[in-house]
């Protein structure tokens, strides 16, 4: 609208009009400012609407072209009066439109006018003045100002400003809604908004427009859009109504915010919160646990509400982790079955001597080839994925907790550090209630150790006033002072609470005894109770205490060092038992013992002891001795007894032993045995059982002794009767023989009974050596020499003989007795002894591969020999009774410088008996 249209219709050529009153009432009626000048320019009216918008009132006929106090252009430079609108549209005389002016006001304060000057002609043509309509566009051009910076606002927001209509078609479409949705402006502009709801949100733009058309303003509304590109993101919506100038509803105003970071950023600070929260819950729950039961159910809570897991469960290891036989096991679990526990009960993937271990998270089970073998367990718990934290006091692992979750779940650094802090926690405060009940325990045991130790102190002295022994005590290293029990006190001769010590000064020792060792005196440092309070342990000491009185008493103990708990020795205790009458006993018994060791010894006797119950046999050492042993050297068992005796009698043994301990009668036994150098003993065995109870076997015990000797005399009187027997037979025979042959053969009787008393006498001197060695036997060296006694000459040495020993039982004795008469009286009548310068040497041996005696008797240096042209006796008792006899042969050479006689006879043994 124009500035004439604003005015009344007047004749404006005409200024006088300007002085009607109703004009002038019109002109300051207006709320348009409205001026007028004449042809100079000076004021000639202005209406009250310009002199408010001057902030100043005129002086009409005196201002000069304007109004206003002062006028700039819009940038601010000023303008001269005299070139201002009015003055150009005067001076121009034509209207003058479109120029934007500042108006300064004299308080400072301006304005944005738009001038309308137009001059004014009469009818003649003649400028007469002019008229200026000011506009006041301050507001407009601040709206516009305001219009164009929200325009520009919107397109360089970063957050979506939308417009839509009410129903829901979307009219605008900012450079924030294309980077925030994706959309161009032209691929959304006319379509619904409703492009970018995603699934689920489909009800949510109905509300919105529904409470929009109410004129509801919906501010900060949290909720999820979809991209182009189909992402979902978080938003904050503040939708407006738009209304036209009638205050209509028309549409709506939304902005969008991407919220997405900032929930991301409020979801991570909320779980910091509630992991600080769960965190400061486990501290101060920890602190106040009073047992362990409390210690996991805190720790399950913490778990859960720190890692937002499913479930949860604490296992421990049950003994030292160190031990490689350790297995974990569930003690506390939130949500798992008892299946599940059972399967995995023991699993661990750390060995019980790993240092350091690490956690281990498995954010999806199916992808864990780690737990291929309990996967189908885990998978039917409906568990996907998990995590493995392992607990550690004072260095070493002692359990684990376990989170699990029912959908994969990718595990944060944070998360992982949360599951660390709750470990250390847990794993700290199961040390302390190990440390807790370790201690309580420790101190429990202590109150009863210290009520054990004064009960057991009372006990111990009411033990030592009552034992039947002497205890001192020394309660200082020095010994000064020396205390001791009732038994001490009376077996010294001391009154109650006196100084027992040696090492006391003189005026406070005891004076009435002395301490002997082995036949020594004792000096107090030599004492057991101040050996021990040296550090010196002196057990099983015996000494022998000798009273002033001239008695004595023996005492036998033992001494030790008392020490403190550092270890250092702070005095000693002896305790000892008087042992006088044992003493006098031993003696007794050892002088007992050693007389019945003689006869034992004498006896050829010793004694032995055999425990059924533990097959433990003792012999004495005269035992041992009878089997050729060392003292000492047996080896106590029935193994070792039964090892000497004779095979042959061994059955025998067993027999009669069984037999004894069958009918518990006395055992007696006689058996041989084979001594280590293979000769044979015998032996007699006497026994009695003694019992030890009715449920025990009980021993046997007896004497054993040596019947070699007896038996040997039994078997030599038996072979004696015998023999004896045998030889009258023989014997009388032999006589019968002798005579015979001496009186058939001689024809002169004196010869003959000469020959036959020869041979009788020779007869019984062999039966006589026999006779002396009971029969034993005799040595074929002192059957020759007997023979030859009466021939024999020292000074001429007209007999030697020559072989090694020979021992010949009886029937040879007496056989080649009678053989070597024969020579020798041969000899002595016809041969080499019949003159002084003849001898008879006499040699044998043993030929050991044929086992035969060889004996040669030889002559020499005596008269020529001549071959006998008959047999005599002599001859007959050579070749005929060595032969039936011995199983021997003879040979006779009959060379004239001596007789040569052979005689080969089968090797004898040694008589036995």
């Amino acid at each position: 609208m124009c500035s004439a249209e604003t005015l009344p219709k007047f004749d404006l050529g005409n200024l006088s009009v300007l002085g009607s009153p109703d004009f002038r009432a019109a002109l300051d009626a207006l709320a348009v400012a409205v001026y007028t000048t004449d042809a100079e320019g000076y004021i000639t009216y202005c209406n009250p609407a310009a002199a408010s918008l001057a902030g100043r009132q005129p002086e009409i006929g005196q201002d000069r072209w304007c109004v206003s106090w002062k006028l700039r252009h819009p940038d601010g430079t000023p303008l001269p009066h005299d070139e201002c609108p009015m003055a150009m549209a005067l001076k121009g005389r034509q209207p003058i439109r479109g120029q934007e002016l500042l108006a300064v006001r004299p308080d400072g304060s301006t304005a944005l006018l738009l001038p309308h000057p137009t001059p004014i002609f009469d009818e003649s043509g003649e400028l007469t003045g002019a008229v200026n309509l000011l506009v006041d566009i301050t507001d407009r051009k601040s709206a516009e100002k305001d219009s164009r910076y929200l325009a520009a606002i919107v397109e360089s927001s970063d957050d979506a400003i939308v417009a839509k209509d009410l129903n829901g078609i979307i009219t605008s479409w900012n450079k924030g809604a294309e980077r925030l949705f994706g959309y161009r402006a032209d691929e959304v502009v006319g379509k619904s908004i409703t492009i970018l709801m995603p699934p689920g949100y489909e009800n949510e733009e109905p509300n919105i427009l529904r409470r929009i058309r109410s004129g509801e303003r919906i501010d900060h509304y949290q909720t999820t859009r979809r991209r182009k590109d189909g992402r979902l993101i978080d938003i904050s919506l503040t939708v407006s109504p738009v209304r036209d100038a009638f205050g209509r509803i028309i549409g709506a105003s939304k902005i969008a915010r991407d919220i997405t970071e900032q929930r991301r950023g409020a979801a991570a600070l909320a779980a910091r919160l509630r992991e600080q929260a769960a965190l400061y819950r486990l501290t101060e729950r920890l602190h106040r646990a009073q047992d362990i039961l409390e210690v996991y159910e805190a720790a399950l809570d913490a778990i859960q509400g720190a890692l937002c897991c499913h479930r949860a469960s604490i296992l421990i290891f049950d003994k030292s982790a160190t031990d490689s036989s350790a297995k974990m096991h569930f003690v506390a679990w939130r949500g798992l079955s008892p299946e599940y526990r059972s399967a995995v009960d023991g699993h661990s993937p750390w060995t019980g001597e790993e240092r350091d271990p690490q956690p281990i998270f498995l954010q999806d089970v199916a992808q864990a080839d780690a737990l291929a073998a309990l996967r189908p367990v885990i998978e039917a718990e409906g568990i996907h994925a998990l995590g493995f934290i392992p607990l550690v006091a004072d260095g070493r692992l002692i359990g684990k907790f376990m989170t699990y979750y029912d959908l994969p779940h990718a595990f944060t650094d944070n998360e992982i550090d949360v599951a660390l802090t709750i470990a250390r926690q847990l794993g700290f405060s199961i040390q302390r209630m190990r440390a807790d009940e370790a201690r309580r325990l420790a101190e429990e045991q202590l109150r009863r150790n210290e009520a054990s130790e004064r009960a057991r102190a009372a006990e111990l002295m009411a033990i030592m006033e009552a034992v039947p022994a002497s205890i001192w005590i020394a309660r200082t290293p020095d010994c000064r002072i020396i205390s001791g029990n009732r038994a001490a006190y009376e077996l010294l001769r001391q009154a109650p609470d006196s100084n027992l010590s040696l090492s006391a000064s003189s005026d406070e020792r005891p004076d009435n005894f002395c301490v002997f060792s082995a036949g020594k005196k004792l000096s107090p440092e030599e004492l057991p109770v101040q050996r021990a309070a040296r550090g010196e342990m002196v057990p099983n000491f015996e000494e022998e205490v000798r009273f002033e009185d001239g008695t004595s008493r023996h005492l036998f103990g033992n001494a030790t060092p008392l020490r403190d708990a550092a270890g250092q020795v702070i005095g000693a205790v002896a305790a000892s038992v008087d042992i006088t009458a044992r003493k006098q006993a031993e003696e007794a018994l050892q002088e007992s013992e050693r007389r019945l060791q003689i006869a034992l010894g004498a006896g050829r006797m010793g004694a032995w002891e055999w425990n059924i119950a533990t097959g433990k046999i003792i012999w004495s050492p005269g035992l041992e001795a009878l089997h050729h042993l060392e003292p000492g050297t047996f080896g106590g068992t029935f193994a070792d007894f039964k090892r000497d005796i004779h095979p042959d009698d061994l059955l025998l043994v067993e027999l009669e032993i069984a037999r004894a301990m069958e009918t518990r009668e006395d055992y007696h036994v006689v058996y041989r045995i084979r001594l280590p150098d293979r000769r044979i003993r015998w032996m007699e065995a006497f026994g009695q059982f003694s019992t030890l109870g009715a449920a025990m076997p009980g021993k046997l015990a007896g004497v054993c002794m040596d019947i070699t000797e007896r038996k040997e005399a039994e078997a030599q009187r038996n072979l004696l009767v015998a023999e004896l027997s045998h030889r009258v037979k023989n014997t009388l025979a032999i006589v019968s023989s002798i005579a015979r042959q001496s009186f058939s053969v001689s024809p002169d009787i004196h010869e003959a009974h000469r020959s036959f008393d020869a041979r009788i006498r020779a007869l019984a001197q062999t039966h006589t050596r026999l006779a002396e060695a009971s029969w034993s036997g005799v040595s074929l060296e002192t059957v020759l020499l007997d023979e030859l006694a009466p021939y024999h000459d020292d000074g001429r040495n007209n007999v030697t003989l020559s072989g090694p020993p020979m021992m010949l039982p009886p029937k040879y004795a007496l056989t080649l007795g009678m053989a070597a008469h024969e020579l020798a009286t041969n000899a002595a009548k016809h041969g080499a002894l019949s003159v002084k310068t003849g001898g008879v040497g006499i040699e044998w041996s043993v030929d050991r591969e044929t086992d035969r005696l060889h004996i040669r008797w030889s002559e020499s240096g005596g008269p020529p020999v001549l071959a006998p042209k008959r047999n005599g006796f002599g001859r007959l008792l050579l070749e005929r009774v060595l032969a039936s006899d011995l199983g021997g042969e003879v040979q006779l050479e009959f060379a004239p410088q001596g007789l040569v006689c052979m005689i080969d006879i089968p090797y004898p043994r040694e008589p036995s008996p």
